[in-house]
C-alpha cells in the first residue's frame, strides 16, 4: 500500500470549480497528513490549480485544446513514466479516456472515482446525444483499462451495474473534515436582521434553484427570509428573471462564485440543497460539519446521508409546497434548528470524515497496484 501511494497521481480535467474539484483537493489533504504527496495532472490551468497551490502542491497542466486525443494521451504517458507513477485516480469521463488511451504507451492501474450520474438534465437533442456518446466512451475505456471503480453513493453503484460489471467496484462516500463555526468570519451580504438561506452550487436546471425561489414567492413563507445562492452557470439570468417575476427579487439574491464559500455557510440559517438528483455533495458533508441545519430533496446521496427530523428535513423533488412548509417550520422553531444541526454535525464527524474517506481510497490503491 505505501509504495503505491509514494508512485500516486490524481487526474481530473480542472475546468471548472464543483464537487469533483473540492473532491479532489480533500485527497491531497488527506494523503499529505499521512505524508504521502501524489502528482496531480490536470488539463486546464484554473481555480483548481489555484486552490492546489495554496495547499502547496503544484500540479502539471497538460493542455488538450486543439490537439489530438493521442496527443494529449501520449503526453500524460510521457509525464506518468517518468515520475514512475504506478497508480492513477481519474475523476470525470475526459481524465477516465485519456488515461485510458495512455496506458497503450506506459501501463499503470486505474482507479476512477464516478460523482454522480451522467448529465440527466441535457438541453435538448443534440447534448442529450452528446452526453450518451461520452458515457459509451468512458464506460468502453473503463472496462478496456480494467479499471476500479469507486462510486460516492450506493445509489450511484447501482446505476452503473451493468456498465461496470466484471470489475472491482467499491462504495467510498466523501468526507471532510471537521470544522468549527467560530473560525469563519460573518459576510456582510448575510445582514443579521434576516432568515438566511443559502444554495451552494452550479446554477444548473437539477440544482433546483428554480423551486427555491418559486418557495420564497408562496404567501406561507415570511417576508424576512431572504434566498442567498452562491455559485456561477448558465441559468443565473434566468433565475433573476423568475425572482423578478414572482415579486421577489429583493430578497433573492444572486451572489456569483465566492472563494470564501465556508463564511457564508457558516453563518447561514440552513442550508438548501433543492436538487432534482445529487451523488453526494461536498456542500451537504460542510453545512453538516459546521453545524447547519439542512434541507434537501430526497434523492439520491441526500437522501442516502439525511435522516429526516434527525439529520435534516427531506422534501421531494419539485414539491415547491413542500419545500415552502420545510423552511417555514425551521424558521419558526428554532428548537428544531438547534436539534437538527447537532445531529447533522454527529452524523459527520462518525461517517463522513477526511481521514475515514482516505483510508478506503488507500486500501483501494494498494489493491490496484498488486
Amino acid at each position: 500500500m505505501a509504495e503505491a501511494i509514494s508512485h500516486l497521481a490524481i487526474c481530473t480535467h480542472g475546468e471548472l470549480f464543483g464537487g469533483v474539484e473540492r473532491h479532489v483537493l480533500a485527497m491531497v489533504e488527506g494523503l499529505a497528513a499521512r505524508n504521502a504527496r501524489p502528482l496531480l495532472v490536470l488539463f486546464r490551468d484554473g481555480e483548481l490549480a489555484a486552490q492546489a497551490r495554496a495547499l502547496g502542491t503544484e500540479p502539471v497542466i497538460l493542455s488538450s485544446a486543439n490537439l489530438a486525443l493521442a496527443v494529449t494521451s501520449r503526453r500524460l504517458a510521457a509525464v506518468l513514466q517518468q515520475r514512475g507513477i504506478r497508480v492513477v485516480h481519474a475523476h470525470g469521463y475526459k481524465a477516465g479516456v485519456f488515461c485510458a488511451l495512455a496506458r497503450a504507451w506506459y501501463r499503470f492501474a486505474i482507479v476512477k472515482t464516478e460523482h454522480g450520474l451522467p448529465e440527466p438534465m441535457a438541453a435538448g437533442r443534440q447534448s442529450a446525444l452528446r452526453n450518451r456518446f461520452y458515457y459509451f466512451v468512458d464506460a468502453l475505456a473503463t472496462h478496456l483499462a480494467g479499471a476500479s471503480v469507486c462510486y460516492v453513493t450506493e445509489d450511484i453503484r447501482k446505476y452503473y451495474a451493468r456498465a461496470h460489471a466484471g470489475l472491482r467496484v467499491f462504495v467510498i462516500p466523501n468526507g471532510v473534515p471537521a470544522m468549527d463555526r467560530r473560525r469563519f468570519p460573518q459576510p456582510p451580504d448575510l445582514a443579521q436582521q434576516r432568515f438566511n438561506l443559502l444554495v451552494v452550487g452550479r446554477l444548473d436546471e437539477v440544482k433546483g434553484h428554480d423551486v427555491a425561489i418559486k418557495a420564497l414567492a408562496t404567501a406561507a413563507i415570511s417576508p424576512n427570509i431572504h434566498l442567498n445562492i452562491v455559485g456561477t452557470g448558465p441559468r443565473d439570468s434566468q433565475l433573476l428573471l423568475l425572482a423578478k417575476a414572482l415579486r421577489v427579487a429583493d430578497r433573492v439574491h444572486l451572489l456569483g462564485f465566492r472563494r470564501n464559500v465556508y463564511d457564508y455557510m457558516a453563518h447561514c440559517d440552513a442550508l438548501l440543497m433543492p436538487s432534482l438528483h445529487e451523488g453526494l455533495p461536498y456542500a451537504l458533508l460542510e453545512a453538516m460539519a459546521l453545524g447547519v441545519p439542512i434541507i434537501a430533496s430526497a434523492v439520491g446521496g441526500l437522501a442516502e446521508v439525511i435522516e429526516n427530523g434527525v439529520t435534516g428535513l427531506l422534501v421531494a423533488p419539485r414539491s415547491v409546497p413542500e419545500l415552502a412548509q420545510a423552511i417555514e417550520h425551521l424558521h419558526a422553531d428554532e428548537a428544531l434548528r438547534t436539534r437538527l444541526a447537532a445531529g447533522a454535525q454527529a452524523a459527520q464527524r462518525s461517517g463522513y470524515s477526511l481521514d475515514t474517506m482516505t483510508s478506503r481510497y488507500m486500501r483501494v490503491y494498494g489493491c490496484s497496484a498488486a
